[in-house]
C-alpha cells in the first residue's frame, strides 16, 4: 500500500531534518508521495532534491487543521500519515504504522519519546503526552494525537475532516469523532517519534497548556460519556478554584502510573504540576477575560 504523508508546517527550523528521518526508514519504497503543507519563508525545501516532497503553499498561516484537510484533499493515496514538522521519526517508524495497519487497525496513533531538549520541553512532552509514551503498552484507545498518526481515507470519508474552528484539541476531536463512528483509535508505541518542540521556558510551556486547556474544555463536553471529570468543567469558578487540587490529583496519577520513568526524571514533578493548574486556568478562562482576547493573547 502507498502512503501519503501529510506534514502542516509553519517555517518549520528543522523540516529537513524531519524529511531526512523519513528518508531513512526500512520501508520507504510505500512511500508515494510526501506533501508539506503551510509555509516555508525560510526557504530550506529548496535544498531537498526529492521528486516525492511537494510543498503546498497556502500563501498565509493557516491552523494546522486546515493544513491537514487540505493534504486530505490532495492526497494521492488511500493510506494517510500525519507527522508535525517538528517530530523526528525513529528507525521502524514507517514499518509499525504499516504493520499495524495491516492487521486491520484504520486509526494508528504512534509514540512519543519521553525525552527533551532541556527541562521545560522535557516537562511538556511528559504532561502532554503522558499517555502516549513510547513506553507505554499497545492498545486501544480512545482517542489519539495528530502528531504520529495513520488514517486510511475509508475513515475521513465517513467522518469528515477536522475541525478547523477549534483552536486545540482538533486531533482529539477528530479521533474521538472516529472512535464514535466505530473506528476504535489503537496504539502503537514503536512507531516511534522525538517531539523536539520549541516551548522551552515556563512562559511558553504555561501559554501553550493554558490555551490546551482553553479549547478542550469544548471538546471534553461534546463527548461527557467518553471524558472523565467533564462536570466540574461547567462550572468555570469551581475549576479555578479547585485548580491546585486537581492539579495535584492529576500530578500524582501521572507519576504512578510512570513511577519508574518518574524514578529519574522526578525533578520535572513540580513543573507538570504548574502544567496541570495552567490548563484549569486555560479552561476557566472566561471568567477573568473575554474568551477571543484570553485565545489571542495565547497564541
Amino acid at each position: 500500500m502507498k502512503v501519503s504523508i501529510i506534514i502542516p508546517s509553519l517555517n518549520s527550523p528543522i523540516i529537513v531534518t524531519v524529511l531526512e528521518k523519513i528518508n531513512c526508514q526500512n520501508e520507504h519504497e510505500a512511500i508515494g508521495e510526501i506533501l508539506i503543507v503551510g509555509k516555508d519563508d525560510l526557504h530550506l525545501l529548496q535544498k531537498i532534491e526529492d521528486p516525492l516532497v511537494r510543498l503546498i503553499d497556502t500563501g498565509t498561516a493557516v491552523n494546522a487543521a486546515k493544513a491537514r484537510n487540505i493534504g486530505i484533499q490532495q492526497a494521492r493515496h488511500d493510506l494517510l500519515i500525519f507527522l508535525d514538522s517538528d517530530c523526528l521519526p525513529q528507525p521502524g517508524w514507517l514499518a509499525e504504522h504499516l504493520r499495524v495497519q495491516a492487521a486491520g487497525h484504520t486509526v494508528v496513533g504512534g509514540g512519543v519519546a519521553p525525552t527533551g531538549s532541556n527541562y521545560w520541553s522535557l516537562a511538556y512532552n511528559l504532561t502532554l503526552f503522558h499517555e502516549f509514551f513510547a513506553t507505554n503498552p499497545s492498545g486501544t484507545k480512545t482517542y489519539l494525537p495528530t502528531l504520529n498518526l495513520s488514517v486510511h481515507r475509508e475513515v475521513t470519508k465517513i467522518v469528515g475532516l477536522l475541525n478547523e474552528s477549534l483552536g486545540r484539541g482538533q486531533d482529539i476531536e477528530w479521533t474521538t469523532r472516529m472512535q464514535k463512528a466505530g473506528f476504535t483509535p489503537f496504539f502503537a508505541p514503536k512507531a516511534t517519534i522525538i517531539h523536539e518542540h520549541s516551548r522551552k521556558s515556563l512562559t511558553a510551556v504555561w501559554h501553550d497548556c493554558a490555551r490546551s486547556g482553553h479549547h478542550m474544555r469544548q471538546v471534553r463536553m461534546q463527548y461527557p460519556e467518553l471524558f472523565k471529570g467533564s462536570q466540574i468543567l461547567q462550572n468555570r469558578l469551581a475549576l479555578l478554584l479547585l485548580s491546585p487540587a486537581i492539579a495535584l490529583a492529576i500530578t500524582f496519577n501521572i507519576v504512578r502510573k510512570h513511577f519508574k520513568l518518574f524514578q529519574k526524571q522526578w525533578l520535572t514533578i513540580p513543573a507538570i504540576y504548574l502544567t496541570k493548574i495552567a490548563w484549569c486556568w486555560g479552561a476557566a478562562a472566561p471568567l477573568l477575560m473575554n474568551p477571543k482576547q484570553f485565545d489571542k493573547s495565547l497564541s
